[in-house]
């Protein structure tokens, strides 16, 4: 048997002591270097098939017994017969239906993926979703496509049509899962002879429900916040009477998005919450627990197959504290505030937590809060299905989540199936990445006149963007314009904040707000100090640390004109993620004379690759980032002709999922223009 692990390093934080020279702001690499570590016994090492697999059959005690050095107690696993199942010939695939505001586009790309990846294995396709506007109900991508509603009692009419062999309701976000939900409990998948594959019904009623779920992270020693589960307001207000105070989170059991959940800090939002949670939960269902306001949050994105075997796709971070839906929060992945201990004790974690849960194949979700003070940790929640955050880890890493998921749900083991872009790899080796990403939420409060631009548990967001950098303020800075709103990064610019006054900005801070980074720009710039705003947000001081930096390097432009900058200040400004007009601002010059200078001394952006190994072997399929460094690894071919396509941004109100689909089907035809 083979175990695959990661060492890092702890590296130091960067100075933020204002400097006139440029050269004290030499970034720090904030990406860990990972080393995969193969143990085989010598049996396995000569034989390379091993016929039973050991593995640890309790996790607290597996953590106990590292801690005190105390031998463990292992039991033997003998894996089934493992490969692509012969016995299916159809799958029907459920679809997300409309887009709404915490499952949007996302999930067409998991729902193509899969198609894509069960009609290569030769699969008979069948397709159920109610938005047009999708990739995944094009007729080409399934074999037949019925858009229709999403209702239990129309979806049963197309099994009784159909009679597919298995039913894959991971791919398609709450909606799938709930459909899939109903029609077992209806006794439809029964009827007709229908199996479940990606997570069976007592896996995903482990997951969503929120008292199973609490009594499942009990069975396995991993703490949840203290909590009770409600099916009437009555039972609701005795829990929040044994929890004894103010802020409580609601959180309803099998919904999406946060949907009528959120933070009460009185008795009437309480009531208020707990009513439209009870009334938007599926079961009634809803779990009043203690607030964790303040603690950090993590999300890790898990695999698991037949064989039991389990990787960690990608570790994201919240830079908002608890209390804000991941979907709002600013994200960075990976991992940026963790040590070595730390990450390997929430991976260990994970693990048990799919094993503990019951997902047999296919990727989960799982959500954490580490106490900043102790690092204390306690579980939120997994998701047993395809996420959200699944397609942002997968063009994070380069790793499809949702096409290996597929794969993985007929049978297929992480060892067996190939990685794409390497071509070299299996999906079993975890990614290793050498960049930093950043995810910004994208919000529309002013499309609704009257409502509270206030983030809660709840999601709000109607889009978000993505960048890419080598260090988190490239990355970061990427991210601020690429959110079209008018901002050529983050500071050096005048922006509304600026003429705020103290009580205003301190609101700001203290209360999660789509404005709230600008808030903490504009508190730097009038001399707020890092614990005082940190005491306001909670925002991890690493990132606060990293964000001083910025205004730092502002400093020093104001204080030189553009002839004064030499071409190691460009170097060290680009890679921090300015921009030309940021530059132009500062020095009190053009854009156009700033990219001028900057093109004379020799600074102009390369390109990277997003190869899901950091460069450890050759990719042969990659996707590229651009960044300011010394070298270009595009090799792009200029022999040939080239059309450049430009997407639509991050989805908005006006504008969504439909300018994706005309991108994807732009390519598509001009690749076909190519071959032919």
């Amino acid at each position: 048997m083979a175990f695959c692990g990661t060492l890092s390093a702890k590296f130091s934080l960067p100075s933020s002591s204002p400097s006139t020279n440029l050269s004290s702001f030499k970034p720090n690499s904030v990406n860990l270097p990972c080393f995969r570590l193969f143990f085989y016994s010598n049996d396995t090492r000569q034989s390379k098939t091993p016929s039973s697999l050991t593995i640890h059959s309790n996790l607290p005690r597996l953590i106990n017994s590292l801690q005190t050095n105390q031998s463990l107690s292992t039991t033997t696993f003998t894996p089934q017969t493992i490969g692509k199942r012969t016995d299916l010939k159809k799958i029907m695939i459920l679809g997300a239906g409309p887009i709404i505001i915490g499952q949007a586009c996302e999930f067409d790309y998991s729902g193509t993926q899969a198609c894509k990846a069960l009609k290569e294995e030769g699969y008979q396709v069948v397709l159920v979703n109610s938005n047009p506007a999708t990739i995944m109900t094009d007729p080409e991508l399934a074999d037949r496509t019925y858009i229709t509603p999403m209702t239990p009692e129309l979806v049963e009419q197309i099994l009784e049509k159909e009679r597919p062999d298995a039913l894959l309701p991971t791919m398609g976000g709450q909606t799938a899962l709930n459909l899939a939900v109903a029609l077992a409990e209806s006794g439809a998948l029964e009827r007709y002879g229908i199996e479940l594959i990606g997570a069976k019904l007592d896996a995903i009623h482990k997951a969503e429900d929120r008292d199973l779920f609490k009594q499942a992270m009990k069975n396995i020693g991993i703490k949840t916040p203290p909590s009770g589960v409600g099916t009437t307001l009555e039972e609701c207000n005795e829990i929040a009477k044994l929890i004894g105070e103010f802020p409580l989170i609601i959180r309803p059991a099998f919904t999406l998005g946060g949907t009528g959940g959120g933070i009460a800090y009185n008795k009437e939002e309480f009531e208020s919450i707990c009513k439209s949670g009870l009334a938007a939960s599926l079961t009634s269902q809803v779990l009043v627990e203690k607030s964790l306001l303040g603690w950090k949050e993590y999300e890790l994105e898990v695999m698991r197959d037949l064989a039991d075997n389990v990787v960690i796709i990608c570790s994201i971070e919240n830079i908002d504290p608890m209390g804000v839906h991941t979907g709002d929060s600013i994200t960075v992945a990976p991992a940026q505030t963790l040590t070595d201990k730390e990450y390997q004790r929430l991976r260990d974690y994970s693990i048990a937590i799919i094993r503990e849960i019951g997902v047999e194949c296919g990727g989960s979700n799982v959500q954490f809060a580490v106490n900043p003070n102790d690092g204390e940790v306690m579980v939120i929640e997994m998701n047993p299905r395809v996420s959200r955050s699944s397609a942002l880890a997968s063009k994070a890493t380069g790793f499809p989540i949702a096409k290996m998921a597929a794969k993985l749900s007929v049978g297929y083991t992480l060892d067996q199936i190939p990685n794409d872009i390497t071509k070299k790899t299996p999906a079993s080796f975890e990614p290793s990445i050498d960049y930093v990403v950043t995810k910004i939420p994208r919000f529309a409060f002013e499309k609704f006149p009257g409502s509270e631009p206030i983030l809660t548990t709840q999601m709000k967001s109607v889009g978000e963007a993505m960048a890419l950098g080598r260090t988190f303020q490239e990355s970061f800075q990427k991210a601020v314009r690429s959110l079209e709103l008018g901002y050529s990064g983050w500071g050096c610019e005048k922006i509304k904040q600026l003429e705020w006054d103290w009580d205003q900005l301190k609101y700001s801070l203290r209360v999660p707000n789509p404005d709230r980074i600008h808030a903490i720009y504009a508190a730097m710039k009038k001399g707020m100090n890092l614990d005082d705003i940190y005491n306001l947000t909670y925002i991890d001081k690493w990132f606060l640390t990293q964000l001083k930096e910025l205004i730092d390097v502002e400093q020093f432009l104001l204080s030189r004109s553009l002839s004064d900058l030499d071409e190691e200040d460009f170097y060290e400004v680009k890679k921090r993620g300015f921009s030309d007009k940021q530059i132009a601002f500062a020095t009190k010059s053009t854009e156009r004379e700033v990219r001028a200078t900057r093109v004379s001394l020799g600074v102009t952006p390369l390109y990277k690759r997003v190869d899901t190994c950091a460069a450890e072997f050759e990719a042969n399929t990659p996707y590229m980032y651009s960044s300011y460094d010394f070298e270009c690894e595009s090799a792009p071919n200029k022999m040939v002709k080239k059309v450049l396509i430009l997407g639509g941004g991050p989805n908005r109100i006006g504008q969504g999922i439909e300018f994706d689909y005309c991108c994807c089907h732009t390519s598509f035809a001009l690749q076909v223009m190519r071959q032919s």
